[in-house]
């Protein structure tokens, strides 16, 4: 068992321009100037910005200068109404944003007796430049995220669309899948991808801006369900040290906050063997195709929690299962003749029976073919539960918790293993966080981030604690090792628990 505890409280404090050049990945800020029709500036002017999904706002007025800042932005579609008496309204609809954006939007209003409508400029096209980002990465959003062919349903998998990203070396990711032999897998150590070069244990991978490594195995300790991620954002150079202990990039998972309307979504997807071949080594025994079905479903729904005929919380829940009914195929060579000290299954095909070729002074025994199916499920559950709460318009809050749970037995290779050498590699992973915001002024920010997590992959012996038998099988038609019994004793076995 391994514990990490590290008390993180994050105070930024502003006090000029140079200092707020370094980028808040996790949010946006948004800023600019007001004048009027002759350049001259309009102090005191009030604005505005307004989060599409929530309608939750964000209030700031101009400075002596004409400038307006608004920081700390949960990263989403905006609209921004400029105001100010005598002039016309001014407003910019369909901001869309991403994580780490710093946009700038200068804005001139008009004397009122010369408008009679509020000005509306629409901004859906052409996209927002960002030239003022000055990290190198990417970000993709939940549009994309929805619109890209992922089969695997990890969003993890999508950086791989990204610039910069690489598989991990030794990778097995695209090599087709035989299940009756016992191929070498990626070293655990390997991780799952490479940023900028680097090694996949210099990556630093996080959610909504909190720790999500699994250092033992340089991968992550949990993945949302994709529905409930807004954005993948991979930083591969010139992050801030708030984001450090990463020599080759940072991944960070955004995931969705609730709306100020109920709303809910569900799918389910489903495979079958009907469309699988048969293999050529099945063909040859006799043997029909193995049974395979995948259950994939999930649901996501969100909305309002009325406090007081308030709308300033809301929750999202999102919950994704996959289910696969595999089978392995067991195909060996047994004893013919039982022995006392650790009992075999009969031979499945007696009327086979012969006697193995080999060289002195090794002795020969009778041996038939023991040929059976083996189910080899999988069930992976993972779930997403989010509450947000805005106290002020400077003032929010965010409380997030994120479980999964992992029965594979799909990594059993069948073969010469018998049923009683399954293994089942299980992971639980649970985690509970905090975010705290409060804007005090355009310069100053205080921000708290408090997180709890659990990690407990192991591996268990599902035919019972036997001891392991190895017989070695000189045949023409089958060598190898004959493996019997179960031993969880090589297998990574580990509990983690942080506080952040």
């Amino acid at each position: 068992m391994t514990s990490r505890l590290t008390f993180l409280t994050l105070f930024l404090f502003t006090f000029n321009l140079q200092i707020t050049n370094a980028q808040d990945l996790d949010t946006v800020s948004i800023t600019g100037r007001v004048m009027d029709q002759n350049g001259s500036v309009i102090p005191g002017a009030n604005v505005q910005a307004t989060l599409t999904k929530t309608r939750l706002t964000r209030t700031t007025v101009t400075d002596a200068e004409g400038r307006y800042r608004l920081i700390q932005l949960e990263p989403g579609n905006y609209a921004i109404r400029v105001s100010f008496a005598g002039f016309a309204t001014h407003e910019i609809a369909n901001i869309a944003t991403v994580s780490g954006q710093s946009l700038q939007f200068d804005v001139t209003l008009l004397p009122a007796d010369l408008v009679i409508e509020p000005v509306v400029i629409n901004t859906a096209e052409p996209p927002i430049v960002d030239t003022k980002r000055t990290v190198v990465g990417a970000t993709l959003t939940a549009n994309e995220t929805k619109l890209l062919p992922l089969a695997s349903r990890s969003a993890l998998d999508l950086v791989f669309t990204l610039p910069g990203v690489t598989e991990e070396p030794l990778s097995t990711r695209d090599l087709a899948e035989d299940r009756n032999s016992n191929p070498a897998n990626t070293p655990e150590e390997a991780g799952v991808f490479s940023l900028a070069g680097a090694p996949a244990y210099s990556n630093n991978l996080t959610i909504d801006g909190l720790d999500n490594n699994d250092d033992r195995a340089a991968r992550e300790r949990f993945q949302p369900p994709l529905d409930a991620i807004a954005e993948v954002q991979v930083i591969t150079n010139q992050f801030s040290a708030e984001y450090g202990r990463a020599s080759g990039g940072r991944v960070n998972l955004r995931t969705r906050s609730g709306s100020h309307e109920f709303r809910g979504s569900a799918f389910y997807f489903f495979r079958d063997e009907a469309l699988n071949a048969n293999t050529f080594r099945n063909n040859l025994l006799g043997v029909a195709r193995l049974p395979l079905q995948e259950h994939v479903a999930g649901f996501t729904f969100s909305g309002p929690v009325p406090i007081r005929k308030q709308k300033n919380t809301t929750f999202l829940v999102s919950y994704e299962l996959d289910k696969t009914l595999d089978s392995t195929l067991i195909d060996t060579l047994v004893p013919f003749e039982q022995t006392r000290v650790y009992l075999l299954p009969s031979p499945t095909h007696p009327a086979q029976r012969r006697v193995e070729e080999v060289n002195a002074p090794v002795l020969a025994a009778e041996v038939a073919p023991f040929i059976s199916r083996l189910s080899t499920p999988l069930r992976n559950t993972s779930l997403t539960a989010r509450v947000d709460h805005q106290f002020s318009d400077m003032h929010n809050a965010s409380a997030v918790y994120h479980g999964g749970r992992l029965v594979n037995l799909r990594q059993f290779g069948g073969g010469n293993r018998l049923a009683d050498a399954l293994q089942a590699r299980t992971r639980d992973s649970d985690a509970f966080s905090y975010s705290d915001n409060f804007v005090f002024s355009p310069k100053v920010v205080n921000q708290l981030r408090l997180q709890y997590s659990r990690l407990a992959p192991s591996f268990e012996a599902v035919g019972g604690d036997k001891p392991v038998v190895l017989i070695t099988l000189n045949d023409p038609s089958i060598s190898g090792t004959l493996v019997a019994g179960s031993s969880t004793l090589g297998g990574s076995d580990r509990t983690e628990k942080r506080t952040q």
